[in-house]
């Protein structure tokens, strides 16, 4: 009897035994691992909201594109090269995670969207770099590429075009998918994102118009707007809002500190003269009036060169205190907890005045003959200043009395021209075709406000503002004989060390790692 209930007893260990090692990839696989996740769109939001990190590029972008200047940032600061670009790359596993897991499970939206979402991240990093890691990128897990080829930005910028093909094409598919609330950009709008894909095509075609013709791919995106739709007003915006009650959703700029607010960023002199020549209303909503600066009841704006001597920027126009700083839609809560919002703000991506500006050029060059250059011009202009007025919260009207610093009382009427805005010489659409493309160029850099590096891109590949093609940087080392505004950002330091070959193979055939070496579209 003993031996027969040891037997059963010996039995009865070795099935949990045999149950435990059965199981035992499934119970010590993390849960949380994207692999596991067999609805992708649960990453789409959190996808979206690391596209945040772009606040940190559109800093460095207003410094490079000239609308701001600081002090304490010098062109050769690689903490740009090694933590904000640098961070959209990290990002990109996450989407490309995304984008395989809903090709596994045949969820189109989701993957077009991550597409999308990868294509402006590139589009941003090879504009930054010019050759750069994309055919092998994100190959380490997956085919073990730990020191991926760099592409060229000709075959980079070809198949994102084609890339964004695809997503135009998945979209247009029916599909259950409920997207809804998991996309924090678009609420599931699937036409809008459509509009999306297509708005930044355009953007890419013309960046490399000065190269390839895309004079057919224009016009097919125009003569098929049910097959291409583009943004058709700001309600189209690509624009990350940010929230309220979540202090990791709040923008960027509202968490920064007072000290960095109060003592380093300030208006650039050329954006200033642009808009005073103009008269325009948009200097009231990117800056602040200068705390010293009240004349005769008038609030004052003053801005600083952005490539003076660091002693002398700290003292121009008689020190801090009689410079503009950034306004108050992008003012930190330690400034004012009343009026500064953590919401007014957003991340633009895209907006619906980029695409009218594109196709103005496009039309005034005759790359297209569709439409008329003059209507998409001021539809840009009308369209940029609809956008800042709508992000004006109600209670700005009540700033003026504000004791520190002292501000205007705003609302969207303020920043809302009448049409005698569009009969001034400078903004008129008049003159010869350079007048007028320069009359587009300065424009479309205005609209691009904080819009990540695409102002500085822009003048890189129009020359507009034509101000930043003389005004050297500063803050140069005494060897340095680099008297130009740069023209790319040299790679991270981490590239010679670790991808030695790759990186050697793309500095021989692009040009000297520096950053005057000029992009392949930008030669």
């Amino acid at each position: 009897m003993k031996i027969k209930y040891k037997f059963i007893a010996l039995i009865s260990v070795m099935s949990l035994l045999w149950g435990c090692t059965n199981n035992f990839e499934e119970i010590n696989t993390n849960p949380n691992n994207p692999d596991r996740i067999d609805q992708p769109k649960l990453l789409l939001s959190g996808v979206i909201r690391q596209m945040d990190n772009l606040g940190n590029i559109k800093y460095y972008g207003a410094v490079l594109g000239n609308y701001w200047v600081d002090q304490f940032v010098s062109m050769f600061n690689d903490a740009f090269n090694n933590t904000q670009t640098g961070q959209l790359y990290y990002d990109g596993r996450n989407v490309q995670d995304m984008i395989s897991l809903a090709e596994k499970y045949n969820q189109p939206y989701v993957q077009a969207m991550g597409i999308i979402i990868k294509s402006l991240m590139f589009q941003q990093m090879t504009d930054t770099y010019g050759d750069f890691p994309y055919s092998e990128a994100f190959k380490g897990k997956t085919d073990g590429v730990f020191t991926p080829k760099y592409d060229t930005q000709e075959f980079i910028y070809t198949d994102l075009l084609n890339q964004l093909d695809l997503a135009n094409e998945l979209l247009i598919k029916n599909s259950p998918e409920q997207i809804g609330a998991y996309d924090c950009l678009y609420n599931g709008d699937i036409l809008k994102w459509r509009k999306f894909a297509n708005s930044l095509k355009l953007r890419l075609l013309m960046r490399i118009s000065g190269k390839v013709d895309v004079s057919k791919s224009i016009e097919d995106m125009l003569l098929q707007p049910d097959k291409y739709p583009l943004m058709s007003s700001t309600r189209d915006n690509a624009a990350i809002s940010y929230l309220s009650d979540e202090e990791a959703h709040w923008c960027p700029s509202y968490k920064a500190t007072l000290e960095k607010f109060n003592s380093t960023e300030f208006m650039s002199v050329i954006i200033e003269n642009h808009l005073k020549s103009m008269n325009d209303p948009r200097i009231k909503v990117f800056f602040s009036p200068t705390v010293k600066g009240v004349e005769n009841g008038e609030y004052i704006y003053a801005g600083v060169p952005n490539c003076v001597r660091d002693a002398d920027e700290a003292n121009y126009n008689g020190g801090d205190s009689y410079n503009s700083r950034k306004g108050y839609l992008f003012a930190p809560r330690q400034l004012d907890s009343k009026y500064a919002s953590p919401t007014a703000a957003q991340s633009v991506l895209l907006a619906y005045s980029e695409v009218q500006f594109n196709l103005a050029e496009a039309r005034e060059k005759g790359i297209i003959t569709i439409g008329d250059a003059s209507s998409y011009y001021k539809n840009g202009i009308a369209a940029s200043f609809e956008y800042w007025a709508s992000r004006i919260p109600s209670n700005f009207i009540d700033m003026k009395l504000l004791p520190f610093p002292p501000t205007e009382a705003l609302q969207a009427s303020d920043v809302t021209p009448d049409n005698s805005y569009y009969d001034q010489p400078k903004v008129a659409y008049t003159g010869t075709q350079s007048e007028k493309l320069e009359k587009i160029g300065v424009q479309k850099w205005i609209s691009l406000f904080l819009c990540g590096l695409e102002g500085w891109t822009e003048w890189r590949r129009t020359g507009f503002p034509k101000e930043m093609s003389v005004t050297p940087p500063r803050n140069l080392p005494s060897s340095s004989n680099i008297k130009e505004w740069p023209r790319r950002i040299p790679y991270p330091q981490n590239e010679p060390v670790y991808n030695t070959e790759q990186y050697q193979i793309a500095v021989s055939r692009q040009g000297a790692d520096d950053l005057l070496t000029r992009l392949w579209w930008n030669k």
